[in-house]
């Protein structure tokens, strides 16, 4: 969409700042060229911090030190099974042994490794011949992707075997002779219904005006806002299907050995890109449509190679040159392997030290978007109309709301020039968490608990809380010996203005009385006898589940296991999933009471004589489908 000004869809869909292609494919520098004299943002500190040594303390200072380098634009946003995210789980694994804490993984490591990496087809290992003549990957050919919607199987190998054409694909109405295709390639025509598909189908075609979009700033606006979209639904825009997304029967069940579908030409360019794209997920357990013949979809100068003859004068049973294939949607592990990182401090009362109290947080974000932005208009953007981040949807603003926005842009101007942003850095979201646990650590690694403290740091929490879910269901601990879990995501904003409730103690804490009752009155009495007591926020610990906010973190997967579990967070905030996160934006000194608090929590349950006692699910609280 061409602009002429700054406006705000533009800064977050665009490049704003009029880059060339080049820088936008890059990560950006973040600090370059930055005028260190004054900032912008009133909750703006230092652009950079010297690491010094940390203490035993939970303090400010120390948080500073461990996130300025946990959240750096050198970690690149620690997008699981990505070179960042391996450099952010060895830090964190260096400073548990540097502690003295015990490992706690694998194969007697701080580590257990997730069977996670890229699926797909490799592009310079996939071929497909003709009589001996190779065609060109995605100008003439590409394979398909397999589906539980399209039925293909994911692996051809095949060397020198004749196709046959059998018409247009999914006409139900033409029935093949099976001994006519048995053992061989089978060629059909894409759907005319089926071709031309834009990309944008079913995308909106404008931006909704922020004037419009309901107020969502707070758990009570939250559900009230939820509650009108649940009486009043609208159905999701319809989207055309595109060529081999459905199941056409014959072509699994006439015996042939591999399908082609004529129809490339029709393909939008995303989607024949997409056919080599790699994305990075969790092992399959088996190959999916393991049995069933593997397909591509071929150009229609490819279909005429093939049948010497065009493709609108083929006929059913036309038979073709010779044809070999070579290519297969496999799974492998990420060469930066994707890990949790677990350490245990022994507990020193012999009958209660097979027990453990468990702290985690997540060590991923999600890496360098592909659309470099201004810094600071982003922020000015969401200063005015996105107060929680990529929880508000992108809108347009009002013309008064667009005035404070270049009010806000202008004021930056006046101070430093425009910085380019690509790397999401994840400072808050979970930096500030992560390295909350590792300041607990450092106080409790010289400390005596009577029950053992584990402290787990979650991978994959962004890509669907894989780490945690990976960990409870291949424990590397006795599971049952876990009396209590604390989770801490987003732990580093929660100022009065940044969130519902926020102020300089807040805590929002949602999950303690879900199992036990005793857990969720045991952090109240800790709270309550506190030299620094916790405004404790518990309206979004309601039945409602606004913003699906307790389902969206890694403690749904300890209350799956009937271990009772706390979150622990300061709030959604401007910042979250956006280039903007980082270091220099967190209140360090908010995040270090937080830390003390937990530690606090922690240390009562690891002396009481008695865990917590579990009275069995809230039957009115969210399952998260567990």
């Amino acid at each position: 969409m061409p602009f002429t000004r700054l406006t705000a869809p533009a800064l977050l869909l665009s490049v704003a700042v009029g880059l060339p292609l080049a820088a936008q494919n890059r990560p950006a520098s973040k600090t370059a060229n930055v005028r260190a004299a004054r900032t912008v943002w009133s909750d703006e500190g230092p652009a950079t911090w010297a690491p010094r040594p940390t203490d035993r303390a939970i303090s400010a200072n120390d948080l500073r030190t461990r996130l300025y380098q946990f959240a750096d634009d050198s970690m690149l946003g620690r997008r699981i099974g990505e070179v960042g995210n391996y450099k952010g789980t060895e830090y964190i694994a260096s400073e548990f042994k540097r502690l003295g804490l015990k490992p706690a993984g694998e194969n007697g490591g701080y580590f257990q490794t997730l069977p996670f990496g890229p699926i797909g087809f490799d592009a310079g290992a996939s071929t497909l011949s003709v009589n001996g003549k190779a065609l060109a990957p995605k100008k003439d050919w590409i394979p398909t992707v397999p589906t539980a919607a399209n039925g293909f199987g994911g692996t051809v190998e095949i060397s020198g075997v004749p196709a046959v054409y059998a018409g247009q694909w999914g006409d139900s109405t033409a029935m093949l002779d099976l001994n006519a295709y048995r053992g061989k390639v089978i060629v059909f025509s894409a759907a005319p219904s089926q071709q031309r598909v834009a990309a944008s189908s079913g995308a909106p075609v404008s931006f909704v005006s922020c004037a419009d979009v309901p107020d969502k700033f707070g758990a009570n606006a939250a559900i009230a806002e939820e509650a009108r979209q649940r009486a009043n639904p609208t159905a999701p825009p319809a989207r055309r299907a595109v060529p081999t997304t459905l199941r056409d029967p014959r072509a699994t069940g006439a015996g042939a050995v591999a399908v082609l579908v004529i129809g490339l030409d029709d393909m939008a360019p995303q989607a024949i890109d997409a056919a080599f794209a790699q994305p990075m997920g969790m092992r399959p357990a088996q190959p999916l449509n393991a049995n069933a013949p593997g397909a591509a979809t071929i150009s229609r100068a490819a279909a005429e190679q093939l049948f010497g003859k065009k493709v609108a004068e083929l006929r059913v049973g036309d038979a073709s040159a010779p044809i070999t294939a070579s290519f297969k949607h496999q799974w492998r592990m990420s060469p930066t392997p994707a890990r949790n990182v677990i350490a245990v401090l022994p507990g020193s009362d012999p009958k209660l030290a097979g027990e453990y109290v468990l702290v985690g947080a997540h060590n991923d974000h999600v890496g360098v978007n592909n659309v470099v932005v201004d810094h600071d208009s982003v922020r000015a953007y969401n200063m005015v109309v996105r107060r929680q981040g990529s929880n508000d949807p992108v809108c347009t603003p009002t013309a008064e709301q667009q005035r404070k926005i270049d009010s806000l842009i202008a004021r930056a101007r006046s101070i430093r020039p425009v910085r380019r942003d690509s790397i999401m850095n994840g400072a808050d979201d979970d930096g500030s968490g992560t390295v909350v646990m590792l300041e607990i650590a450092e106080q409790f690694a010289r400390e005596k608990t009577g029950r053992s403290i584990i402290f787990v740091s979650h991978q994959g929490e962004e890509g669907g809380l894989l780490g945690s879910r990976f960990f409870t269901d291949n424990p590397t601990i006795p599971l049952a010996n876990i009396v209590a879990a604390h989770n801490m995501d987003m732990v580093g904003k929660g100022r009065n203005w940044q969130v519902k409730y926020g102020g300089p103690n807040s805590v929002q804490m949602l999950g303690a009385r879900r199992l036990s009752r005793e857990f969720g009155d045991m952090i109240d009495s800790v709270n309550a006898n506190s030299p620094e007591p916790m405004a404790i926020d518990k309206s979004w610990d309601v039945p409602a589940n606004p913003l699906n906010r307790f389902c969206r973190s890694d403690q749904v997967n300890y209350v799956r296991k009937d271990i009772p579990t706390v979150y622990m967070s300061l709030g959604y905030a401007v910042d979250y999933h956006q280039q903007t996160d980082e270091p220099q934006y967190i209140d360090y000194d908010h995040a270090a009471r937080l830390g003390r608090f937990v530690h606090d929590v922690m240390t009562a349950i690891a002396n009481r004589p008695n865990k917590p006692a579990i009275a069995g699910p809230d039957p009115t609280m969210p399952t998260c489908n567990r």
